[in-house]
């Protein structure tokens, strides 16, 4: 796999995108009362959550995206309105503006049950909404804008990345990461897990590409407790343990990952960790709130919590790269060395 050479920063664009979602989260903030609520007081998301009868997590989410927007402030646990939101977003205040806000939102998109989430009414996760041949194209071809490029720039020069053989891409969709690695490594052979209908359509789409013959798609569901194989001295992980970390059983998936994988094996990490600043950060809050809303637990892994679960999990020599602002849904990448042996 041939990586395309970038001029300039796709997160540019993104950015701009995700703003587009901010008149539909404004309407359910106001829908909702958020700022009624907060109008000549501070109140904590558990005192707000009780006055407007909310679910606790999506409202966190919504309050981190309108700070992020400077519509509102937050003092510890306090949060209260901005000169901005108290003058236009309250119903009450003699210049409001909450009909011309409103007129903003459209009735289709991500947030389009907004509303309704915030009230608790939050719909089952869809997991199969990623396995279609446009999803998984469109997700790898995403990765092209820059993820892609700086993971590989972060580990092809990792010592024992470079003396690896066997490579497990845990849900790795078509496996392209394993395919930029593969080119970067002439003797590793690469397992690609993920969802039978993703491996169906992701084996007919790479049958072409340069490596095929090193890749093996594994038809996987970890909720039916398929076994991801064993005696890896690389595994990559990408975009998936969030779903882990939000149910609070990260310690648990790492440990079996060190089970998998050799003494002395390379563990790569390519989470979102929201260490991010501007309109990075708001592009973030966005992704964290759509993500809740839409029923699936978090799309953030903190540092010190991975670095913790993994610690517990038998890894250790952890190397980082703190997330690159000039790509597009900014990634913390960390590496970590398997030290001690798990047993069950």
């Amino acid at each position: 796999m041939q990586l395309p050479v970038l001029k300039s920063a796709f997160s540019t664009i993104n950015n701009l995108l995700y703003k587009s979602y901010i008149p539909n989260i404004l309407k359910s903030a106001i829908e909702i009362g958020i700022f009624d609520a907060l109008s000549g007081k501070a109140m904590s998301c558990n005192e707000l959550v009780a006055a407007i009868n909310t679910d606790y997590r999506v409202t966190e989410s919504c309050l981190a995206v309108l700070v992020a927007a400077d519509l509102l402030n937050k003092s510890g646990e306090k949060y209260s309105l901005t000169p901005l939101s108290d003058d236009y977003l309250v119903k009450s205040s003699p210049a409001s503006q909450v009909y011309a806000v409103c007129e903003f939102a459209t009735s289709d998109g991500p947030f389009k049950g907004l509303t309704e989430a915030l009230k608790g009414n939050i719909p089952s996760f869809k997991d199969r909404m990623w396995s279609s041949e446009d999803a998984i194209r469109g997700i790898e071809q995403g990765a092209k804008a820059g993820s892609l490029q700086n993971a590989v720039a972060f580990v092809k020069d990792i010592p024992e990345f470079q003396q690896a053989t066997k490579m497990c891409d845990f849900a790795g969709n078509s496996g392209y990461y394993a395919y930029a690695f593969m080119n970067e490594n002439e003797q590793l052979h690469a397992h690609v897990y993920d969802l039978p209908d993703v491996c169906t359509v992701a084996r007919e789409l790479k049958k072409e590409e340069e490596h095929f013959n090193r890749i093996t798609y594994h038809n996987f569901n970890i909720k039916e407790g398929d076994s991801f194989g064993d005696s890896y001295d690389f595994f990559f992980s990408s975009h998936y343990l969030y779903h882990f970390a939000g149910l609070g059983t990260l310690n648990e998936i790492l440990k079996e990952i060190n089970r998998s994988m050799k003494l002395g094996g390379l563990f790569v990490s390519n989470h979102m960790d929201g260490a991010l600043i501007g309109d990075d950060l708001l592009t973030m809050s966005v992704i964290e709130l759509m993500t809740r809303s839409m029923g699936f637990p978090t799309h953030c892994i903190p540092e010190e919590v991975l670095k913790e679960a993994l610690t517990n999990a038998g890894f250790g020599e952890f190397t980082l790269r703190r997330p690159d602002q000039n790509i597009a849904y900014a990634t913390l990448l960390l590496s970590a060395i398997k030290v001690t042996d798990i047993k069950l």
